[in-house]
């Protein structure tokens, strides 16, 4: 009896985050104030005959036209958590289940993550959040912004961060998986400049990892720091590489979060 592959499960994921974030957009735009919500409308016709009996019932739909509750009662979108839960309770020859733990456990054990907009659907479904490193972001994340000034020296601010990487935090809109980094030009000069940066790794511990921006980048360049393989949790400063280039005076970069992927359809 096989377990299903991560290719395949991560292609479902996907799809169903996406449908999750159409649907949410939507509901956004179904909820914008217009020309009026409903409970202004009636607030404003000084009826108390009109007022009392509709403002309650009116002011729920003003607040709660959500999502999330569309989801669950009113889509089939549940089915997606569902049986893929009852595909990893699937009983091997011994008792044991396809795969422990659900779907934290599978994700885990195959060192692969989800969108965020999984994971809200994940919420929506079973009231409960995925942990978060099992989750990636969908938003883009200043971890932090690098100027260099005279000395040379470099002036560091501290961006967000994803966490301390616990095995116990739930991806709650703060707390996510480590990611790969990327550097993005602000503004630059005709010099190379190679940063080190110091960052805190998936397991929360400081380490380093360099970075070469190429002397004349233009304004909006990107340029990914490592590898997939290297993903971190926070940036909490930055310096030159020892017997590297300095950039030039004014230089000022960005350091985001590079997605892990994007999910479609």
């Amino acid at each position: 009896m096989a377990l299903i592959d991560t290719s395949t499960l991560l292609g479902i994921a996907d799809r169903a985050a996406e449908q999750y974030n159409i649907l949410r957009m939507s509901f956004e735009d179904a909820q914008q104030e217009g020309g009026g919500y409903y409970f202004d409308r009636v607030t404003a016709t000084n009826d108390p005959e009109i007022e009392i009996p509709l403002e309650p019932s009116y002011e729920i739909v003003d607040d709660d036209l959500l999502v999330d509750f569309a989801v669950k009662n009113g889509t089939r979108l549940a089915n997606i958590i569902g049986a893929m839960l009852v595909h990893f309770n699937l009983r091997t020859p011994t008792g044991a289940p396809l795969q422990a733990g659900g779907w934290n456990g599978y994700l885990g054990e195959h060192n692969v993550r989800v969108s965020w907009w999984f994971n809200k659907l994940y919420y929506a479904v079973k009231s409960r959040y995925l942990l978060a490193i099992n989750v990636f972001s969908e938003t883009v994340d200043l971890f932090a912004t690098l100027a260099l000034v005279t000395g040379p020296g470099i002036i560091f601010t501290d961006g967000i961060n994803y966490g301390n990487g616990s095995d116990l935090n739930q991806a709650n809109g703060s707390n996510f998986a480590a990611t790969q980094l990327k550097v993005k030009v602000v503004s630059f000069g005709a010099s190379n400049l190679d940063l080190r940066l110091s960052v805190k790794d998936v397991n929360d511990n400081p380490t380093t990892i360099d970075v070469t921006i190429p002397g004349g980048s233009a304004v909006g360049t990107e340029i990914p720091v490592g590898t997939s393989a290297n993903r971190f949790l926070d940036v909490f400063g930055a310096n030159f590489v020892p017997f590297g280039s300095f950039g030039t005076l004014g230089d000022k970069v960005e350091v985001y979060n590079l997605k892990e992927r994007q999910i479609a359809l």
